[in-house]
């Protein structure tokens, strides 16, 4: 099965889904029974990540000391009937940060 995922500008691409993720997919107007058609665009479902993000980074903001450098890996995967989606990693959504601190605790 394939997902027609449009774009704002009315641009689509085409993503493979997962044989199980067929069920409950919004058929293609074409009649071609292997695509299906995202409910939201791709901006939209990223515009959910940017606010997850921008969350993390305003909570992060508010720690004591600020790290130096912080990484965060998003798993995200597309589904028929959520769009865009943090993935599962090992059986939970699959989010990892990671915070550094190169210098040293200045004194009190």
């Amino acid at each position: 099965m394939y997902l027609n995922v449009p774009f704002e500008d009315g641009e689509v691409f085409v993503v493979e889904l997962p044989a199980e993720q067929g069920a409950g997919v919004i058929r293609a107007s074409r009649g071609d029974e292997l695509f299906g058609a995202s409910a939201e665009t791709f901006e939209s479902g990223m515009a959910r990540v940017q606010r997850v993000a921008a969350t993390m980074l305003t909570r992060l903001a508010d720690l004591p000391r600020s790290p130096d450098h912080i990484r965060a890996e998003f798993g995200l995967r597309l589904t028929a009937e959520a769009g865009l989606v943090v993935a599962k990693g090992s059986g939970e959504a699959h989010i990892k940060l990671e915070l550094e601190w190169d210098r040293p605790e200045s004194g009190a």
